[in-house]
């Protein structure tokens, strides 16, 4: 019995003991534990705001999509209104002389597309645009593009961009997806003319598709020439610049976001932020090419006019830059000065 009480009393022991010891451990681990709590938080929050950033700009469907309150968008200025204004004769025959026309898209898309016919007595042989609209907008965000081009002589294309418009598609590619559906639209044309010789112009986004186009080595040869208003030279680069400018972020804390949205993208859209590079695509391109940008542009800022001329690989290459000309608004703030040096490059690149 007195031994048995003996070993029972050392269990005890040990276990106070231990206990203790487990104590003290735990109480010394608390601050690490908040830390990696605090860090738990952290990595929630920022996975959080990759996938609004996602829903928000990138999903059309969202109940937060800025499709959905185009008023909250930096592109808001695309909204045809902003342009009826100042050219309401534009804007009237883009609404009056229109035929549609409809593609299949590589992922199996039902895209749109406005033609129109050369404004012209005379048009030009096999001579075609294509005209593409930014993020947000629409197709007849680009009539005073189409309508000049029309007067020209050329015939003209103006698609709706996947999830704008009439063209279906849930999520917006920035140009990255918005590419291939172009070189649908391009080779939809050289179907039915095998001879023609087409010009692509782009504003924003649209600009973004041109010049992601402009590099891929499916281009086909028809397409002499190439314009980009106002564009980006990457996603990454873009929204990395809206989150540090609209959510005043450090830089090193934007683009972590951007990187996070970029992975939220890969698995809902099939595609990386990285890969939407206009500067990568550029690289490549061979045609030449005129990038056009506001000097006062508040949304896309201008220093990417020379990060894209710099970038471009053809030997014929242009650039432009209106002063104080906001967001794709060059041709309203100094028409006589834009028209003329457009006018100057297509019709030296196309031989008229």
């Amino acid at each position: 019995m007195q031994s048995e009480r003996r070993g029972s009393g050392m269990t005890t022991e040990r276990l106070a003991g231990v206990e203790a010891d487990m104590t003290k451990r735990i109480s010394s681990a608390w601050p690490y534990m908040g830390a990696a709590a605090g860090t738990m938080l952290a990595c929630g929050m920022i996975l959080a705001a990759g996938e609004t950033i996602f829903s928000v700009t990138f999903d059309s469907q969202s109940n937060r999509s800025l499709f959905r309150n185009k008023s909250r968008s930096a592109f808001a200025q695309h909204d045809p209104a902003h342009r009826a204004a100042e050219d309401t004769q534009a804007q009237l025959w883009f609404e009056q002389t229109r035929h549609a026309e409809q593609i299949r898209s590589y992922d199996g898309l039902k895209l749109h597309a406005w033609r129109f016919d050369a404004n012209t007595a005379a048009p030009l042989p096999h001579t075609h645009a294509i005209c593409m609209h930014g993020y947000t907008g629409g197709p007849e965000e680009m009539a005073p593009w189409a309508y000049h081009y029309a007067n020209l002589g050329m015939r003209v294309l103006v698609p709706a961009q996947r999830a704008h418009e009439l063209s279906e598609g849930r999520f917006v590619g920035m140009g990255w997806l918005e590419r291939e559906d172009l070189l649908r639209w391009v080779n939809s044309i050289v179907a039915r003319d095998p001879d023609a010789r087409i010009l692509l112009h782009g504003n924003s986004m649209g600009a973004a598709t041109v010049m992601m186009a402009a590099g891929d080595a499916r281009l086909p040869r028809n397409v002499i020439a190439a314009i980009s208003d106002c564009g980006y030279s990457s996603v990454v680069s873009q929204f990395t610049d809206n989150a540090e400018e609209m959510f005043r972020l450090p830089h090193s804390l934007a683009a972590l976001l951007v990187k996070v949205a970029s992975h939220v993208s890969k698995r809902k859209a099939g595609y990386r932020f990285e890969d939407a590079s206009c500067v990568k695509a550029l690289r490549h391109a061979t045609i030449p090419m005129m990038f056009i940008h506001g000097g006062a542009d508040t949304f896309v800022n201008p220093k990417y006019l020379d990060i894209n001329y710099n970038a471009c690989a053809s030997i014929d290459r242009e650039k432009l830059l209106i002063p104080g000309a906001d967001h794709t608004m060059s041709a309203s703030t100094d028409p006589d000065r834009y028209w003329r040096r457009v006018n100057s490059f297509v019709k030296r690149v196309f031989g008229l």
